[in-house]
C-alpha cells in the first residue's frame, strides 16, 4: 500500500517529476477539492515523457513544460465533454423507453405481459437471457412496491393491479432497456428500427434502413458510454474493447467504418441516427464550442492530437 502523502507532498513529487507549478496555492487547493488521483492519474497520461521507442520514462517524467493547469484543463475539459454527451443520451434512453413500451403494449395489451415468457422470442438459445430479464423487471416492481413513500409502480399496483410498461420503463437502466430489446421477436425488434427510419426521414427527407442489428449496436454503445458519463470515468480517452462494426451504420451515415472504431467520435455519430436533427444539432454544436473553449489550453501536446484520441480528425465536422 502506497504510504499517505500530503498535499503539499504531492506537489513536490510533481515538481521532481519535472511538471511546473506555477500558482502552488491554486494548485493545492484544486488537490483539496478534486484529488490527486482523480486529477492527476487520471489524466496524466498524454503529458508523460516517452523514449525514442515511444516507451515511458522510468521513473515517471513530464514532458519537458509541461503545467499542472494543462493537466488540470483535460481534466475540467473531460468533465464539460460527459456534461454535454450525458444530457443527449438520455434524450435517447427516454426516446428508446418511449417507443419499445408503446409497440409492446401495442402487440401485447394484456396487463403485466411483459411477465409472460411467451412475449419474447422463442429462440431457444435466448431462453436464458429472456428468464433474467423477467427476474429484473420483476425484482424492480418488488422493490418500489415495497418502499413507503408513493411512487408511480407502487400507485398502479394499489389501484390497479398492474403495472403498465410505460410506467415500469422509467425505472429500467438503459443496460436493461438494451437486453429488453434483444430478447424482443424479431417482428417487434424491426418496427421499433422502423420507427426510427422514419424519423430520420421527417428530419432529413431522406429515406434510409435502419435494421435492428444497427439499432442493438447504437444500444450497447450508448450503453457503455452512459455507463461511462454516470460514473464520472474518463471519456475523452474511453472506446469499447469490442466495438460493433457496422456496415449498416457505416452506409446510412456515408462515413467510413475506418472512423467508427468505438470511440467518442463513433457514439456521436450514432446519435444522428436516433435524435431528432434539432438534437443532434444541439450536439455538434455543443461539442464544437467545447472544442473552441480549450484549443488554447494545452501547450506540451496539441488539442489536435486529443481530438484525434476521441476520433475526431481535423476533418470530423465534413464526416456530417
Amino acid at each position: 500500500m502506497k504510504p499517505f502523502k500530503t498535499h503539499r507532498q504531492q506537489l513536490s513529487i510533481l515538481r521532481g517529476r519535472k511538471m511546473v507549478i506555477n500558482d502552488g496555492s491554486k494548485a493545492m487547493r484544486i488537490l483539496e477539492n478534486e484529488g490527486y488521483y482523480n486529477v492527476i492519474n487520471g489524466y496524466k497520461d498524454p503529458f508523460l515523457a516517452r523514449n525514442a521507442s515511444g516507451q515511458l520514462i522510468n521513473p515517471e517524467e513530464y514532458i519537458t513544460n509541461t503545467t499542472f493547469e494543462e493537466v488540470h484543463s483535460l481534466y475540467i475539459f473531460d468533465r464539460e465533454l460527459r456534461n454535454i454527451l450525458l444530457k443527449y443520451l438520455l434524450i435517447f434512453e427516454k426516446d428508446i423507453k418511449s417507443k419499445l413500451s408503446y409497440r409492446f403494449s401495442e402487440k401485447f395489451s394484456s396487463a403485466n405481459a411483459y411477465l409472460d415468457i411467451r412475449s419474447f422470442t422463442n429462440n431457444p438459445d435466448q431462453l436464458k437471457q429472456v428468464v433474467e430479464l423477467i427476474s429484473i423487471i420483476t425484482n424492480t416492481i418488488s422493490k418500489h412496491a415495497k418502499r413507503k413513500e408513493t411512487n408511480p409502480i407502487k400507485h398502479y399496483l394499489d389501484n390497479h393491479q398492474e403495472v403498465p410498461l410505460w410506467v415500469l420503463t422509467n425505472q429500467l437502466t438503459i443496460g436493461n432497456i438494451n437486453n429488453f430489446y434483444k430478447c424482443l421477436d424479431d417482428s417487434l425488434k424491426d418496427k421499433i428500427a422502423k420507427d426510427y427510419s422514419d424519423n430520420y426521414k421527417r428530419n432529413y427527407n431522406i429515406s434510409v434502413h435502419i435494421t435492428k442489428e444497427s439499432l442493438m449496436d447504437i444500444l450497447k454503445t450508448v450503453n457503455m458510454f452512459r455507463n461511462v458519463c454516470a460514473h464520472e470515468e474518463r471519456l475523452y480517452c474511453y472506446k469499447l474493447s469490442r466495438p460493433a462494426r457496422s456496415s449498416n451504420i457505416s452506409n446510412l451515415l456515408n462515413i467510413p467504418t475506418t472512423y467508427l472504431i468505438g470511440n467518442l467520435f463513433t457514439v456521436v455519430a450514432q446519435m444522428k441516427l436516433v435524435l431528432s436533427k434539432k438534437n443532434f444539432n444541439e450536439l455538434l454544436r455543443a461539442i464544437k464550442d467545447l472544442f473552441s473553449k480549450f484549443d488554447n489550453k494545452f501547450l506540451t501536446v496539441t488539442f489536435s492530437d486529443i481530438k484525434l484520441v476521441m476520433g475526431f480528425h481535423p476533418n470530423w465536422e465534413s464526416l456530417f
